[in-house]
C-alpha cells in the first residue's frame, strides 16, 4: 500500500514542469539606448518591439536571435538562449523514487517545453555609430581628399 500511495502520487505530479513553469517565459528586453527597435526570431516565432518592452517567449523558440537598431548605433545582434529549468532535476527524481513510473511526466514537460526558461531580464548595449574615413588619392600624385561619414 505504501508503494501504491507513492507511485500514485508521483504519477499525480507527472508534468510538474508543465504546471509550474509553462510552455513560455515573460522576459524584460531593455537596450541602452532604450527606445531601439528589435527584431526577435527564434523557431516559429518573430515579434518587433520597441524598448524597454517585456515580451512573453516560447521555450520551444530557442535560441532566439534579438537585433536591435537605434538612430546614431551601430544595428546590434545577440542571441537570448533558453536553459534548463529546475522542474527537469525534479523530473528526474521522480523518475527515480518511481523505478521510471514517472516517466510520463518528463515526457509531458518535454513536448510543452517546460523543461527550459529564460533568464528574467535581457540587457543589450548599442555602440555608437562612429564617424567613417576615407582616403581617396589620385593615381597621378595630384592632391588626395579626406572624407568623412556620419
Amino acid at each position: 500500500m505504501k508503494h501504491f500511495c507513492a507511485v500514485s502520487a508521483a504519477l499525480l505530479a507527472a508534468g510538474c514542469a508543465s504546471m509550474v513553469n509553462g510552455p513560455s517565459s515573460e522576459v524584460n528586453i531593455a537596450t541602452q539606448p532604450a527606445g531601439a527597435r528589435c527584431h526577435l526570431s527564434g523557431d516559429g516565432f518573430s515579434a518587433d518591439i520597441v524598448t524597454p518592452a517585456q515580451v512573453q517567449l516560447p521555450h520551444k523558440a530557442a535560441p532566439i536571435t534579438v537585433t536591435c537598431e537605434a538612430p546614431g548605433f551601430r544595428r546590434t545582434v545577440n542571441t537570448l538562449n533558453a536553459g534548463g529549468s529546475g522542474w527537469l532535476w525534479g523530473n528526474t527524481a521522480f523518475i527515480v523514487f518511481t523505478g521510471g513510473a514517472a516517466v510520463l511526466g518528463l515526457v509531458v514537460d518535454e513536448a510543452v517545453g517546460a523543461t527550459t526558461s529564460y533568464r528574467k531580464d535581457f540587457n543589450m548595449e548599442l555602440d555608437v555609430e562612429a564617424a567613417r574615413r576615407l582616403r581617396a588619392t589620385q593615381r597621378n600624385g595630384g592632391p588626395s581628399f579626406d572624407l568623412s561619414s556620419p
